[in-house]
């Protein structure tokens, strides 16, 4: 009896098994070839590498934030006060930098973009973790971990022995790398400098948001062109609250939206940003290359993200006067960009003639921050489509392309059903893939299955390969999923047009209505 029991649990349990296995295993992708995940600047950095704890992690800036600006408001609010009198400035300047650069002191880099004073990434995140199964290969296997500080020429020469030591751990012969924002920096300095290596060793690469032709809001701030626009602003606001939890209670993000809206609408939103603007242009060749050499201007790797547009001005602007000073830091800054980001394109496309697979993911739809004067570009926040990209045409945020550019494409196969994007101008058009609605962190599992399809396809995958993952895709937040885009989104009235005026009160008044509502039945 007690065997008839036995066999029947096993019995149950296979044929569990049976119905459950497929499901599993579809979800766990197996690799060809092992995946080095290059990520951003998400590492933990410590005062003190040696001691990797919580105390001691400085890249939360190591202080009370919330305190200190409130401890900074009354002084700093003085001096401005005293500045608009005067017309002096400096004062003003000097308050912020004497309460903004303190919290730094123990992350920042020295004059030579140095990490000399014993911070840096835990040792031990930097060692090859071994996952059980050596042949089911998952992006988060080989995790690429640096001190994503420093500059991409340093790194590089650690990812190369990253990529030699996961070889000989796995037993293969290639690698396969997902490069993520400024982790696309760091494997364009790799095949750089190294590449014969790159061509014998790495199988393919997956440019992720890939920072490596620059960032233009990077660019505006490190060469001091910061304008701010009452339109970008209304947007800004308008996405964030409705979409990005900026205010906690729905209603009021609501109600303050529609009121920046309207107040944009009446041209009274434009009086704050030229008062703004008046006094970003007054005070910051005084205070933006103080703010940046006591902050993120000490990061070569950050610098390797302003782009051609304007690297040179912004290192005329940064270190006027100060060369000697910053020699080391600027002989860096010189190296990454002279021989990686001048004619990274055609290095790119040489190494996909010689053999490396290449693709290209770039999301969209997403109002960038409001205070550079090309704040108006498709984004996700903080990557312009144009230079993620590799040189996509889109339309200006809000916007679609005009009929008559659409009109004089020979081939509208890249044209985006919502008209918002041109792929056709793109290094790799058949390589890139657009995600609409989904900002630049979110890193979710639907994402996943895209690059591990790039990378278990038998040869070089395009955008017109698979039907569930076509060229344009549209993201699902609250389902984690990719739709392909179809047709364009509905169309909004103007701005300018009696429409739109319209729509805006008509906004105001429900918001209002609203909150009072909420209010009341509190």
């Amino acid at each position: 009896m007690k065997i008839k029991r036995l066999l029947a649990l096993v019995l149950s349990l296979v044929m569990l098994f049976s119905a459950v296995a497929p499901v599993a295993f579809a979800a766990a992708k197996n690799s060809q070839y092992p995946i080095i995940y290059v990520t951003g600047s998400r590492h933990k950095i410590y005062a003190d590498k040696n001691n990797p704890s919580e105390s001691n992690r400085v890249w939360k800036i190591g202080v009370d934030v919330g305190a200190t600006v409130k401890e900074a408001l009354a002084p700093c609010l003085k001096e401005l006060a005293a500045g608009i009198i005067t017309d002096d400035y400096d004062k003003y300047c000097d308050e912020l930098v004497n309460h903004i650069v303190p919290l730094f002191e123990k992350v920042v880099l020295d004059n030579n973009g140095e990490a000399s004073n014993g911070s840096g990434i835990e040792k031990e995140s930097a060692k090859i973790t071994y996952p059980k199964k050596a042949n089911n290969y998952a992006l988060m296997d080989y995790n690429f971990y640096y001190d994503w500080r420093l500059s991409p020429m340093v790194v590089c020469h650690q990812l190369k022995d990253h990529i030699d030591a996961v070889k000989e751990r796995t037993g293969k012969d290639k690698v396969v790398i997902v490069a993520r924002c400024m982790g696309a920096n760091i494997t364009s300095a790799y095949f750089t400098e190294y590449y014969d290596h790159a061509i014998a060793n790495v199988d393919s690469i997956m440019m992720y948001e890939p920072s490596n032709l620059g960032l233009d809001v990077l660019g505006a701030i490190y060469s001091g062109q910061l304008k701010m626009d009452d339109d970008r602003v209304d947007e800004f606001l308008d996405y964030f609250i409705k979409n990005g939890d900026l205010l906690e209670d729905e209603a009021t993000g609501e109600f303050v939206g529609a009121f920046v809206s309207i107040l944009n609408e009446m041209k009274a939103l434009g009086i704050t940003t030229e008062l703004i603007n008046k006094l970003l242009e007054k005070v910051k060749d005084n205070l933006i290359p103080r703010l940046l050499l006591g902050t993120f201007g000490t990061f070569p790797s950050f610098w390797s993200m302003v782009g051609e547009d304007y690297y040179e001005e912004a290192r005329a602007f940064v270190f006027n006067g100060r060369e000697e000073e910053y020699k080391g830091l600027i002989e860096k800054n010189d190296d990454y960009y002279y021989n990686v980001t001048v004619g990274l394109p055609e290095r790119m496309k040489k190494l996909e003639e010689d053999g490396v697979e290449i693709g290209v993911l770039v999301k969209y739809n997403i109002p960038s921050y409001p205070f550079y004067e090309d704040a108006n570009q498709q984004t996700d926040m903080v990557s312009d489509v144009y230079h993620v990209s590799f040189y996509a045409t889109s339309a200006p945020y809000g916007e679609t392309l005009s009929e008559e550019y659409i009109n004089g494409l020979a081939d509208k196969k890249y044209l985006s059903p919502d008209k918002m994007i041109d792929a056709s101008t793109c290094l790799f058009p058949d390589k890139t893939w657009f995600v609409r609605n989904i900002s630049h962190d979110p890193f979710p599992p639907s994402i996943d299955e895209l690059i591990y399809e790039f990378f278990n396809q038998n040869g070089q995958l395009t955008v017109f390969d698979n039907e569930k993952f076509p060229q344009y895709m549209d993201y699902d937040s609250a389902t984690d999923t990719l739709t392909p885009i179809t047709e364009p989104e509905a169309e909004k009235p103007a701005r300018g047009t009696i429409s739109y005026t319209f729509s805006v009160i008509i906004r105001f008044f429900k918001a209002f209505i609203n909150l009072i509502a909420g209010l009341i039945n509190k």
